[in-house]
């Protein structure tokens, strides 16, 4: 028989080993676990694999590949490509009838499931038309005469006509697709009609088009055409009066199909350039859907709608609320529809097998549909009976025992029920009760119970109902929504009396959530029902409880002060720490030696000695500057509230401007096309011309820059090119490299155009950048080197850029294989981790978190895994003894916290940008530091360099490499929040040789300026100006210095000078310029001495070299 995979074949790589292996495991999780869709995707996979690429006899193969189709279709239901590849190899080994007519029942299984799938249909009426082809040429002599006999008379043209006919009524309303096959059905009923025309076949077709006309679809104008000729050749003495009056019916259809082009334009390109539906996708969907079922009632059509959400399942099958909308909207707006519901609730349940919401409103569809008690009974088994109802979480479960328990119920005390409906009633009630006490599932608001004490009411069983309620107010005695259910029973059920005993029992209760609600109705329900002895003993009692209450609010509120009293006082210290060291008296920096455990040396981090109080503000207090973490704790722009950029697809190249062309004339010639992302200009190499990269905000504004190609600027004539395909994305290279790194790696390629880096504003753990070449031939040519090894573990990754195609981002952490390992000897070896977990799979890498000195690790670490099978075995590991220690092993879970926005963006002792802060619970340190050794702040204030004007595209690796020559370092933490970084040596001179050697070193065209932590905080994130022109800056007034450096009055400070070296004080390359300055040079601060310390001169430092013993 025909081969529809054979082309498909070309392309499929054979088995190697390995993947026979995977098959094995694979099956062996399936009977392990059956419930794993992944898993059966991933079986079907492989064995289609084996299938497609095998020679000779491929019947067992197709055998084994059939029977994990059928083992997973008896759980979950199939998407429409895997429907179409089982057709297809099933197809290719038919030979016999009956394996033909196997397949002809395969095709039918597949339109029942996915009922609106056009692709399924076709294939089912081609392969129809393909066997009465078959049949119609004598089976070519493969057959004997009995056999071609009955083979003609089962597949006849009728029969493919009639499953033609199908399809297009059951995807008519398929605005995108349906043409496919209901042009079919018209060409081949136009043939018969053409090969005998009768009166009765001409008005089937007339039929034909004006249910067609009816619909709004994409090629309605064709249809319309057709039918124009149609008339012209079978009726065209009447042409003009049919036109006219089908035209009415074309019209209206034709206007409905124009008002909903504004989705199905965009959706069709979203559909066509991915076979994996992606947010964009979804976003057109919802909001089609949302406009669909909106219309007013005189324009809502319940066919369209319900075609338009067979359509989404079809792309998003797996999503419960695609579902759970479809049947409300048939609830809600359909007509008659409750058999329509039930099957779709069906269909619904196999698709989203975790949503107890689907289900739950199958069990209430069913006993709607006057559905038998065996039917019910088998959907409630089906939803419990697997694991797929967990992974939903515990509510999922619960929605169906509440409708299951509200079924049984509503059927014990039917009009014919019986007394064994009582019986099965109780025992399946009170089982759902049990297995929530017991914790199988939680049930917060005692839902089944109540529903249980329904049932013993309405049974007469009073005595058993008040049994639960007395139960329930063990634990839901703090409720005071519960004692007014209770009491509202009990006034139904029991006396009047009993009820307000319940009301006077449930104010007594200590932590009741609302005691005056309780008192109020109390107090109500004895003035309408008590004696007036009743109502005077209340009203005493009302005193003395209302007192009670207000007594408890009074103290709930004192301690509510307090705690807001602590969290202010505790936020200004935060604010005071991170934003102005305000030294402390001698007095308290005794207390503190005494007293303040610092449990690391981390400058500028909570750990700080706790600052002065503040003053009351009848005295002059500091201005208290923005506290550090501000930016910070600011979540980063989101996707809707910036301008996606597509600098890949609205980037121009022009060349040959002339040389040294400057900035502003490129943007007047460009300015008439559309505003101006961004510019940038190099010289060519022989100085003759020039080429720049200019970025517009729309691609429009990129169409009509190219109407200017080949025009001419101070007599050179440019050329332009759009840059789409130009720009490569680069990622995996050392952590060190910088621009001239990456130039130098891709020099060879072409001409480098720009190089952008990432600003590490909100995630300081990026490394990649962008090469934009000068033509998108280089561009591919520069790919050659994805792969390459760059260092012991980086392989470079150099793909083009295309930001449309991008994947949502995959990790080992997110899928599993990744192992945490905490309590690790500190004098293990990265082979030692090695060597013990390699035994349980292929290690992908080992990563241990570096120590605060060179060769040490922080005692914990990770491994990756090819596999999660792997990781999950390597846990038996847990326990055993590493050295001196025993492991602590288990599957790392991704920390939501690392990259988001609103986390200190500290990377301190990292050597990659790649490794960010872990779990510190196993030490940083070999050992303890005694309380004595601990470095006191002042000596860590001296040895710590804030670093300033830094560009947010530096990563911490980089200055390690420029600050670590000096001496060794104990921590780097960068704030780019505050266009800077915070560098920390192991001891004073280190830090006091960078300070002089770095200031005003240039890094990526910066200027570096060394500072004090207070000086490091004022700074406000680097603003980068990327559109239009810099303004200049406003004009300032000339200070006189006298008046510049007077101290406020009243005494107390003023802003300190920046230091040079450490926080401590030192000249400044500013003051080493001044004329008047010559030899030792003493800075003092501008307040006065009588207040501050005198700066260090040179002769300090040297001084301080030289002690050093350097």
């Amino acid at each position: 028989m025909d081969d529809p995979a054979g082309e498909e074949r070309e392309g499929v790589e054979p088995l190697s080993e390995d993947d026979y292996k995977k098959i094995q495991k694979v099956l062996e999780t399936i009977q392990r676990s059956p419930y794993q869709y992944s898993a059966h995707v991933q079986c079907i996979d492989l064995l289609r694999r084996a299938f497609l690429t095998a020679s000779g006899d491929k019947k067992q193969l197709l055998k084994e590949l059939r029977d994990a189709r059928e083992a997973m279709i008896e759980t979950f239901p199939m998407v429409e490509s895997l429907w179409l590849e089982w057709i297809e190899d099933e197809q290719s080994e038919a030979e016999t009838f009956e394996e033909r007519l196997k397949v002809m029942d395969l095709c039918t299984r597949a339109v029942t499931d996915q009922v609106a799938s056009v692709i399924l249909f076709k294939a089912y009426g081609d392969f129809v038309e393909a066997q009465h082809i078959y049949a119609a040429a004598g089976g070519n002599g493969s057959m004997s005469e009995d056999e071609l006999n009955a083979f003609k008379e089962f597949f006849p043209s009728e029969t493919v006509v009639d499953t033609y006919r199908q399809g297009a009524e059951a995807t008519i309303n398929d605005i995108a697709n349906s043409h496919l096959l209901w042009d079919k059905y018209r060409e081949l009923v136009m043939q018969d009609l053409s090969a005998d025309p009768t009166a009765a076949k001409i008005e089937q077709v007339y039929n034909m088009y004006g249910d067609r006309l009816r619909v709004p679809h994409a090629r309605i104008e064709d249809t319309w055409a057709a039918f124009s000729q149609f008339v012209t050749q079978y009726d065209n003495a009447n042409y003009e009066k049919i036109m006219v009056t089908y035209n009415k019916i074309y019209s209206t259809a034709y206007a409905k199909n124009s008002e909903r082009e504004i989705f199905e334009l965009p959706l069709k390109r979203e559909v066509e350039s991915s076979k994996t539906p992606g947010t964009e996708e979804w976003r057109i969907w919802s909001e089609y859907l949302a406009w669909e079922t909106s219309q007013p009632k005189k324009k809502l059509s319940e066919r369209m709608a319900s075609a338009l959400y067979e359509r989404c399942l079809l792309r998003f099958g797996e999503v419960a609320k695609v579902w759970e909308d479809y049947v409300f909207f048939l609830l809600e707006k359909g007509q008659n529809s409750m058999p329509k519901v039930i099957s779709v609730l069906q269909r619904a349940t196999r698709h989203c097998p975790w949503s107890g919401t689907l289900w739950a409103q199958q069990i209430v569809a069913l006993e709607k549909g006057f559905k038998s008690f065996e039917e019910v009974s088998e959907v409630k088994h089906k939803a419990t009976k697997t694991e797929l109802l967990d992974l939903g979480g515990q509510g999922e479960l619960l929605k169906v025992n509440i409708a299951w328990c509200g079924f049984l119920k509503r059927r014990a005390f039917g009009d014919d029920s019986a007394e064994e409906d009582l019986d099965m009633a109780e025992m399946g009630i009170s089982e759902a009760v049990t297995e929530s006490e017991n914790g199988k599932f939680q049930d917060p608001d005692y839902r089944l119970q109540r529903i249980l004490i329904n049932f013993y009411t309405e049974a007469k069983k009073l005595e058993r109902a008040r049994t639960i309620w007395k139960e329930l107010s063990k634990s839901k005695g703090t409720s005071y929504e519960f004692w007014l259910r209770y009491f509202s029973w009990e006034c139904i059920n029991g006396t009047k009396d009993a009820a307000g005993q319940l009301l006077k029992r449930a104010i007594q209760v200590k932590n009741l959530d609302w005691p005056e609600k309780i008192l109020e109705v109390w107090s109500a329900h004895v003035e309408e029902f008590g004696s007036i002895s009743d109502v005077e003993a209340m009203m005493v009692k009302h005193r003395r409880f209302a007192m009670d209450i207000a007594k408890r609010r009074a103290e709930e509120q004192e301690v509510l002060e307090q705690e807001q009293a602590e969290t202010l006082a505790h936020q200004q210290a935060q604010q005071f720490t991170t934003a102005e060291h305000i030294e402390p008296t001698s007095a308290e920096q005794s207390k503190s030696k005494g007293s303040v455990k610092r449990p690391r040396s981390d400058a500028g981090d909570e750990a700080q000695p706790t600052p002065k109080k503040v003053k009351p503000e009848s005295e002059t207090a500091p201005a208290v500057v923005a506290p550090a973490v501000a930016l910070v704790n600011q979540a980063p722009p989101t996707a809707n509230q910036l301008v996606k950029r597509d600098r890949e697809n609205t980037t121009i190249i022009v060349r040959g401007l002339p040389p040294g062309h400057p900035e502003v004339k490129v943007r007047q010639f460009f300015r008439d096309c559309g505003d101006i992302h961004s510019l940038k200009i190099i010289d060519e190499k022989d100085g003759s011309s020039a080429t720049a990269t200019v970025e517009f905000d729309s691609k429009e504004s990129v169409l009509a820059a190219q109407t200017k190609d080949m025009k001419s600027i101070d007599g050179h004539v440019i050329e332009i090119q759009v840059g789409t395909g130009s720009t490569l994305y680069v990622t995996n290279f050392p952590p060190i490299a910088n621009e001239a790194y990456i130039r130098n790696l891709f020099k060879d390629f072409g001409e480098i155009v720009d190089i952008r880096f990432p600003s590490l504003k909100y995630n300081t753990h990026r490394r990649f950048c962008y090469v934009q070449f000068s033509s998108a031939e280089a561009a591919h040519n520069a790919t050659s080197l994805d792969g390459k090894q760059l260092g012991e573990k980086e392989h470079l990754v150099a793909k083009i850029s295309a930001p449309n195609q991008k994947k949502e981002r995959s990790s080992a952490t997110a899928d599993g294989r990744e192992v945490y390992i905490r309590n690790i000897d500190f004098q293990a070896k990265e082979k030692d981790v090695r060597d013990i977990f390699e035994k349980y799979g292929k290690i992908e890498k080992v990563r241990l978190p570096p120590g605060p000195k060179k060769g040490t690790h922080k005692g914990y670490g990770f491994v990756v895994f090819e596999s999660k099978e792997s990781a999950d075995a390597s846990l038996e590991t847990s326990s055993k003894m590493l050295k001196s220690r025993a492991l602590e092993v288990s599957i790392a879970q991704v920390n939501p916290g690392k990259f988001k926005s609103g986390n200190a963006v500290d990377v301190a002792r990292s050597m990659s940008p790649s490794v960010g802060p872990e779990d510190q619970s196993n030490g940083a340190r070999d050992s303890p530091q005694p309380e004595s050794s601990r470095p006191s702040f002042e000596q860590i204030k001296k040895k710590t360099l804030g670093i300033m004007n830094l560009a947010d595209t530096v990563n911490d690796t980089r200055l390690r490499t420029l600050f670590e020559p000096f001496g060794p370092l104990r921590k780097v933490t960068l704030r780019p929040d505050h266009q800077g970084a915070i560098v920390e040596y192991e001891n004073v001179a280190d830090a006091g040789k960078a300070s002089l050697a770095m200031e005003g070193s240039d890094l990526d065209g910066m200027k570096i300026e060394i500072g004090e932590l207070a000086d490091l905080m004022k700074r406000k994130p680097e603003k980068k100006i990327t559109k239009g022109f810099q303004k200049k800056p406003a004009t300032t007034l000339l200070v006189p210095p006298s008046v510049r450096n007077a101290a406020p009055r009243g005494g107390g400070g003023g802003q300190k000078r920046r230091a040079g070296l450490g926080f401590a004080g030192a000249m400044s390359k500013k003051d080493q310029k001044d004329p008047a300055s010559s030899g030792d040079v003493e800075m003092k601060n501008a307040d006065g001495p009588e207040n501050k310390k005198a700066g260090r001169s040179n002769e300090d430092f040297k001084k301080m070299f030289l002690s050093s013993g350097n």
